[in-house]
């Protein structure tokens, strides 16, 4: 039985999102708990709540716009899912700097970051090498 270029791509791209789907609440998870165990720190210590509501609002808009970004590729349009990828990290580096300001230790941040990013991406790379060897094949 032969799989159609069409099927075949539609089945990965599905697997391809519960999987990032599962690497996102693992990672999110991660990332909270870090998170947690830092403010546990710091509530020894005087701390500004601006700050702390600026760090999670980067937070929240690095998350969103990294796994928008990532849907987007994974529709094929490039364009757009770099923009939003851009989003992420200029949210990323904003909330670093708020991280930092906290007293949170910003190796830790950059590293679940780097981690979280590069799985992303490169389950999408692995998906377009996939699709392209497929269909380079069949011709």
């Amino acid at each position: 039985m032969v799989v159609t270029d069409r099927a075949f791509v539609t089945r990965n791209v599905a697997v391809l999102r519960e999987a990032q789907n599962a690497l996102n609440v693992a990672f999110g998870a991660i990332l909270s708990a870090y998170v947690g165990v830092s403010l546990t720190e710091i509530d020894n210590r005087p701390f500004d709540h601006a700050v702390l509501a600026r760090f999670f609002l980067g937070l929240a808009v690095f998350i969103l716009c990294l796994c928008v970004g990532s849907s987007v590729i994974l529709r094929g349009d490039y364009r757009l899912g770099a923009v939003f990828l851009v989003l992420a990290g200029g949210a990323a580096a904003a909330a670093h700097h708020e991280a930092l300001v906290l007293g949170f230790e910003g190796a830790i941040l950059r590293i679940l970051s780097a981690c979280w990013v590069v799985g992303l991406l490169g389950s999408n790379a692995a998906l377009t090498a996939i699709n392209y060897i497929h269909h380079r094949n069949r011709i």
